[in-house]
């Protein structure tokens, strides 16, 4: 099964740093061990939101199931008929995931879009860095692009709705030879999110709701 062979990939990752992977630098181990800090905080702040949704809603259920075969309104056995119905459709639903990115090697990529952003970067003020969109397991493995532990696996915003990587007045891509795949095939000039009008360089001021199609 797939889980089953992610499962065993993560193993051995683990067990290459635990043995001392010549190949991994100490910079990469303290950056790995950042990322692995921030998704147990996340883990465990959505445990603990689970369990008290889950025991609310627990306790809604029962106690509202006893009111009604108290009162006369629902008999026992028709209750237990149901709930098994209940478990089997839910059972049958697919699981939640998060959200990551399947795409091919973004350093392969044949399709990479240029533009003369320096030219436009003091009109549009890189708007395009506001975009919501999730990472690949590539840019997971590498390490380098930050991602909303809050939302695994979207870009991380900073307060001002910027990209982290977005360089603050200058609005230049800190990383940009280490960019994400769906950065380097995005083309503005259609987006009317960004531009009004691409070849005047008319922005569009207008507060849009973010995100890359």
């Amino acid at each position: 099964m797939q889980i089953d062979t992610q499962q065993n990939e993560l193993i051995m990752q683990v067990a290459k740093l635990e043995q001392g992977d010549p190949l991994v630098s100490e910079a990469g181990l303290q950056r790995l061990e950042k990322h692995f800090e921030r998704g147990l905080r996340f883990a465990h702040v959505m445990m603990s939101i689970n369990q008290y949704e889950g025991r609310e809603g627990t306790a809604y259920a029962q106690a509202l199931a006893k009111v009604l075969v108290s009162k006369g309104l629902v008999e026992q056995e028709e209750l237990d008929t149901m709930m098994a119905q209940v478990r089997q459709e839910i059972e049958a639903q697919p699981t939640p995931k998060v959200m990551l990115s399947k795409c091919d090697n973004k350093y392969q990529c044949q399709s990479t879009v240029i533009l003369d952003c320096a030219s436009r970067l003091h009109i549009c003020k890189a708007r395009c860095c506001t975009l919501d969109f999730y990472l690949s397991d590539q840019d997971l493995d590498e390490g380098i692009v930050h991602w909303e532990y809050g939302r695994p696996y979207w870009i991380r915003k900073e307060t001002d709705g910027y990209c982290a990587h977005c360089e603050p007045g200058t609005w230049r891509c800190q990383i940009h030879s280490n960019r994400p795949y769906v950065c380097r095939i995005y083309d503005c000039r259609n987006d009317k999110r960004i531009w009004r009008d691409f070849e005047k360089m008319i922005p569009n001021t207008e507060d849009l709701t973010p995100g890359i199609d």
